[in-house]
């Protein structure tokens, strides 16, 4: 519909692909609005909705209408809904916004707005609002470089500003101003927010539940007051002071910042070569770009501690309710880790350096981390290590769980006895030594091993007849599942004692503690000196290593050679005993094939004086001719020669059972015989 100058459109509804224009001049009263928006919020179409060059009044805007006021128009008393708005180039007056939107451009003027539930205004850069009324859950939001001036901020309205722009107006507390980089007396709350830019102040700001008050590097806020919900975003180049909701007074500035407390939605940042003491993160987030946390440091649920760079506690980092992440970075100094409450504190992607961790309650995850120090638990606390964590340092006592991937360092110079309670053990727990000079052995207690392929290596002394090994002691529980023991040399390899009694204890079962067979294997070879020592389980549930006289890894081949010849020669010999009966001329001449298998069975292995076990074939072609027959006193006499060419081999094993090799032999053989046999 098209209205040129002098005309008059009333009633018109304007629905789905439809299109009005009014004219310079010409007026539209009383149109609804069902079409425009198709393009989203503030899409200027040219030929759909309601397109104002002149004037328009009383129009009602509906979900997905959009009415366009250009320069030389006007739109007076406009009702706009929810999912409708209205785009101003010229004017509007008296909009009511009942969930709807109204966007203010540049010279474009919008006077007397009542913004009510679900609506906003949007004053761009170059626009104008005077006389705005925001009520609860409506939004005024002002750009930077726009105007709004005569604002009636009603409880539970919002406003969304920086100090670059330019408002005035009352709230509940009495006259507020944004002007010049400077703003005053701002309340902000239920989605309201204050950008205060470098360079720039805001002063008496009060941030509610659901406020946001944000001071770049570089700004100043001062008298800040937040209450409970208030969001602040903020870092230590940043300038800010006031109370915090429980009216403790809190500050940032010259690099320090005291008593912060970051509720959800809360973010401060500490920069390198600043300090933060006694901060409380209640569900925010706490950047630590280097830096130093002094005082008490607490995590409380839903917080989120990020670093990045090396960050240093000297004093307590505290978790005391629900779950928290620590993750990123590194946290080195002397101070420590307190987690308590039920929830889970997670260590994640983090180099961790302290005196020492506390775990008092709940759970602590150590994922893809690396921890160098002992944790310190209470009996019914869980820790758990994921990903391809190392953790250096002792655990006492607590519920333990190894990931395929992670490593546990148990150091023998910790302050404490590492105690477990239940152990799940897929990964790698080693016993490390930082000290010089006498040997002394560490222990490893656990009430409940549940192995699960993970490995254990322990330090042992062949060449020592007490104290030489480290130990796993298995404490009034279970041992089951698999868990391999990987036995190191820590002495000299090429001395080695034969082992006495029962055998170098390396797993004790003690206060009726019982171990499945097959809970623990050997995984290496272990040799001393004329001895390897192997694993076995004894009748007290306990695992020892016994000597057995060691061999280099060739010997049991050369035992096996000699007896493997004799046994070829002797099947040789004896295969001229069944031709023994052949008589006439034809047979003067013979050939014969024969083949057959060669071993021996274990009968005890080579430290025993037995031949090694072995299994294999043999082979071999035989010629053979008589020289002479005759008879001699009744004794038929035959003599002759032969020649043989044939092959042997066979698989050999160790003591241990395991394949030592082959051992081939190809033979050749030239011989005679005589056979004198009684005819009567």
């Amino acid at each position: 519909q098209w209205v040129h100058e002098g005309g008059i459109a009333t009633g018109t509804v304007i629905n789905e692909k439809g299109w009005q224009a009014i004219k310079s001049g010409a007026v539209a009263t009383d149109t609804v609005v069902n079409t425009g928006a198709e393009g989203g919020p503030d899409a200027e179409n040219g030929d759909t909705g309601q397109t104002v060059y002149g004037d328009a009044v009383r129009t009602t805007i509906n979900k997905n209408g959009r009415q366009v006021i250009w320069s030389s128009g006007m739109a007076r008393d406009t009702l706009i809904y929810a999912g409708g708005d209205q785009t101003v180039h010229g004017e509007a007056h008296n909009t009511r916004l009942e969930g709807g939107n109204q966007y203010v451009h540049k010279y474009g003027l919008a006077l007397n707005t009542v913004i009510n539930e679900g609506g906003w205004q949007v004053v761009k850069a170059g626009g104008t609002a005077g006389n705005t009324t925001i009520n609860q859950n409506g939004e005024l939001k002002v750009h930077a470089g726009g105007e709004a001036s005569d604002v009636t901020q009603n409880t539970g309205g919002a406003l969304v500003t920086s100090t670059a722009a330019t408002v005035t107006g009352t709230n509940r507390l009495g006259a507020f101003s944004v002007v010049a980089g400077k703003a005053d007396n701002v309340v902000l709350e239920n989605g309201g927010r204050l950008d205060v830019l470098t360079g720039h102040t805001a002063t008496n700001t009060r941030v509610d539940d659901g406020g946001t008050l944000d001071v770049r590097n570089g700004g100043t806020a001062t008298t800040v007051s937040m209450g409970n919900g208030g969001v602040l975003l903020a870092d230590s180049g940043a300038a800010v002071s006031g109370t915090r909701s429980d009216g403790k007074a809190f500050s940032i500035g010259g690099g320090q910042a005291d008593a912060l407390m970051l509720e959800k939605g809360s973010s401060f940042t500490l920069n390198a070569g600043d300090t933060a003491t006694d901060t409380t993160v209640n569900g925010g987030l706490f950047t630590a770009r280097g830096g130093t946390l002094a005082g008490t440091t607490t995590l409380n649920n839903g917080a989120i501690l990020t670093l990045s760079g090396k960050t240093v506690n000297n004093d307590t980092l505290t978790i005391r309710e629900g779950d928290a992440l620590l993750q990123g970075g590194s946290l080195t100094g002397n101070g420590s880790v307190e987690k308590s409450g039920s929830g889970t504190l997670t260590v994640s992607n983090t180099t961790l350096t302290q005196k020492a961790v506390n775990l008092n309650e709940g759970t602590l995850t150590l994922n893809d981390s690396t921890v160098t120090t002992d944790v310190i638990a209470q009996r019914g606390t869980a820790l758990k290590l994921t990903g391809s964590t190392v953790l250096n340092g002792a655990i006492d006592p607590t519920n333990v769980t190894l990931a395929s991937g992670a490593t546990w360092n148990i150091p023998d110079n910790a302050t404490v006895q590492s105690v477990v309670d239940d152990l799940s053990h897929a990964g790698q727990i080693h016993f490390t030594s930082t000290r010089t000079g006498k040997f002394v052995p560490a222990t490893l207690k656990v009430k409940n091993l549940n192995g699960q392929n993970g490995t254990i290596s322990l330090r042992v002394r062949p060449d020592m007849a007490q104290n030489n090994a480290d130990r796993l002691v298995i404490d009034g529980g279970r041992a089951t599942g698999k868990t391999i023991l990987n036995l190191v040399n820590a002495g000299n390899s090429a001395s080695g004692l034969a082992t006495s009694g029962k055998g170098i204890q390396v797993v004790e079962a003690i206060n009726g503690a019982t171990t499945e067979e097959g809970a623990f294997i050997q995984g290496n070879k272990l040799q001393a000196g004329a001895f390897n020592y192997s694993l076995n389980r004894d009748s007290d549930e306990s695992w020892y290593l016994r000597s057995e006289n060691a061999y280099r890894a060739e010997v049991p081949l050369y035992a096996s050679m000699l007896t493997q010849a004799m046994d070829y020669d002797r099947i040789l010999a004896g295969s001229r005993s069944h031709q023994t009966g052949v008589n006439g001329e034809n047979n003067s001449v013979r050939l014969s094939i024969q083949g057959g298998h060669l071993g021996h069975d274990n009968n005890g292995g080579i430290a025993r004086g037995a031949t090694p076990e072995s299994s294999g074939s043999y082979g071999f072609v035989r010629l053979e001719g008589d020289l002479l027959r005759t008879e001699v006193a009744g004794m038929s006499l035959t003599t002759g020669v032969y020649g043989a060419a044939g092959h042997s081999s066979v698989d050999v094993k160790d003591d241990d059972g395991s394949r030592a090799g082959t051992v081939r032999d190809d033979a050749g053989s030239l011989g005679g015989y005589l056979n004198l046999t009684h005819t009567s």
